[in-house]
């Protein structure tokens, strides 16, 4: 088994203490030659992780499948001097609930190994990525694009797939130059290059990772990690009419700016690094109606075009009213309405059955802090679930 430990500079650009101080995380990423445990072998795996204030990067090469134990003992060593003094250890991953926690899991089963990962915690940045995708404009949602987010460029151009057939290569070299042969100078430096190619590419993946942890910024505005700054009602420079806007400072900056609008609402956060950000809906001055549930226990008026309760409208002529639907069960009021994704001001209105809803807007809406809060996140869930793909 080859071992690799090193230091490296990185300087994150997200404050991880906002999640957990630096020196409970291990970032970790595995090679293997397939996608399912005992029909593929685990090649490589490597960590990096903070302590004696440097981040530390460690590598373990099987130079043979037969050392898989070796690289399972080795990652394991890790965890272990890592939760020394620790209440847990949070290991990092990209994709790694999925994929790298249960293939090692089940290599370590095969091999009667005890579970490496008893008191941790998986933090999967992919996972947390995910619901934002649309939202960030990312094509996809490979490692290798959503470093773009933060700048990162590699020098590693293989994928993980392509490397399959890069540590075959070195496995066959390997053999050769057991065997021994003539061309042993120029064999070694073909292994050489393999193994250099190997490394790399999981070098990159995990000293990258701590440089991505800027994704849960994404978390941390959807958890409502912000405060309001200000929430007012001004004019639509356009159409004239009156706008609901209501700004946030964040807790985290964004790496990338989010957008989002429909006919209601604009919910916008800046690429400028200023943590602000700005949910907008457009007002209504118009006609609403307010729906009863219990439509059973009311008669429909036609030509007053409302409903009313039974109670009273047995005084009624027959002629001129009718059962009410769960359609028909409604009365109407006039006003100043703000749309809402979400029942969060009530009572709802709405202009048609089961369409957008509705409030009818108050001064309580400029200043009633929490309120204004659930309002905009259920802005925000909607803008996210309107994206997710």
């Amino acid at each position: 088994m080859i071992k690799v430990n090193r230091k490296i500079d990185i300087e994150p650009g997200f404050d991880m203490g906002l999640i957990a101080p630096p020196e409970r995380l291990i970032f970790f990423d595995i090679e293997t030659t397939g996608l399912k445990a005992g029909q593929s072998s685990l090649y490589l795996i490597g960590t990096v992780d903070f302590h004696e204030g440097l981040w530390w990067l460690s590598q373990f090469f099987a130079e043979d499948p037969s050392e898989e134990p070796a690289l399972l003992s080795a990652f394991s060593d890790i965890i272990s001097e890592k939760k020394k003094g620790q209440d847990h250890v949070i290991l990092v991953s990209f994709n790694g609930d999925t994929f790298d926690i249960p293939y090692i899991r089940e290599v370590e089963r095969q091999y009667g190994k005890p579970s490496s990962f008893r008191d941790t915690v998986s933090l999967d940045l992919l996972k947390e990525i995910r619901p934002f995708k649309k939202l960030t404009g990312l094509p996809n949602l490979r490692l290798k694009t959503v470093e773009k987010l933060f700048g990162v460029m590699r020098e590693d151009v293989y994928s993980g797939g392509e490397l399959i057939y890069v540590y075959e290569e070195y496995l066959r070299l390997s053999h050769i130059l057991k065997g021994g042969c003539e061309d042993t100078e120029l064999n070694e430096a073909l292994r050489n290059k393999c193994l250099d190619c190997l490394l790399l590419h999981n070098a990159e993946d995990i000293a990258d990772m701590p440089l991505c942890m800027g994704i849960l910024s994404y978390r941390l505005l959807k958890d409502g990690e912000f405060t309001l700054r200000k929430a007012e009602v001004t004019k639509d420079p356009v159409s004239g009419g009156e706008i609901y806007d209501a700004v946030f400072s964040l807790k985290a900056p964004l790496p990338k700016g989010v957008y989002y609008e429909d006919e209601n609402f604009v919910l916008s956060v800046s690429e400028d690094g200023s943590s602000l950000m700005e949910v907008t809906a457009r007002l209504v001055n118009t006609e609403m109606r307010y729906y009863f549930q219990d439509f059973k226990n009311y008669y429909y008026l036609p030509f007053e075009d409302y409903a009313i309760h039974k109670s009273v409208g047995e005084f009624v002529d027959r002629k001129n009213r009718r059962q009410a639907t769960a359609q028909t069960c409604y009365t109407k009021k006039e006003g100043l309405f703000i749309p809402e994704p979400e029942p969060v001001f009530t009572p709802v209105f709405y202009r048609t059955y089961k369409g957008m809803k509705y409030a009818e807007f108050c001064e309580e809406m400029l200043k009633d802090t929490g309120k204004i809060k659930e309002y905009v996140l259920s802005v925000l869930d909607m803008s996210i679930n309107a994206g997710y793909n």
